[in-house]
């Protein structure tokens, strides 16, 4: 490729090396069941990505199978390795967050509105990862049960948060 692979590029490189030879959908459905928003792309996105891939050498495709190439594995390994791009190493997007700066438009009635959506929304979503967190871990796939307990403190810790600002506006 003449430009270096997206995040979501060598994701899916992952997935299919975690899946092992798979067709386009099972990566469609990967990243549509993920948690996070950024990983929530369709097959529009997701096929012709599959297709630059192979194009590039990073995926074999047989019977319409994608298989990792030796030259895919050695990319996705370099990713993987340090040193890492200043934006890997940073705080994680987080649109409640930036709502926050801007919460002196708000009433307090509308704060504590604003707080008590972003929590329930929150809590849905930490059931969700501590359900895939037992899944994981009853796979016995020990990186994805701890990208997942990841994402369970990750959540725990946006809901202790929100405690905060309740306390402080509210």
């Amino acid at each position: 490729m003449d430009r270096p692979l997206t995040s979501l590029e060598y994701t899916a490189l992952g997935i299919i090396l975690k899946r092992g030879p798979c067709v386009a959908h099972i990566v469609v459905k990967e990243f549509g069941d993920s948690h996070t928003q950024a990983y929530r792309s369709g097959a529009g996105s997701v096929y012709p990505l599959m297709k630059r891939l192979h194009e590039a050498g990073l995926l074999s495709c047989t019977h319409r199978e994608y298989s990792l190439t030796e030259a895919g594995l050695a990319e996705l390994k370099k990713w993987l390795q340090p040193p890492f791009d200043p934006s890997v190493i940073s705080t994680n997007l987080d649109l409640i967050r930036s709502r926050t700066y801007f919460l002196r438009l708000l009433t307090e009635d509308e704060i504590a509105s604003f707080i008590d959506f972003s929590q329930q929304g929150l809590h849905r979503v930490l059931e969700e990862c501590r359900n895939s967190l037992l899944q994981f871990r009853e796979m016995g796939d020990k990186p994805s049960e701890f990208a997942m307990l990841g994402a369970v403190r990750e959540t725990e810790s946006r809901i202790k948060w929100l405690e905060e600002v309740r306390s402080a506006f509210c």
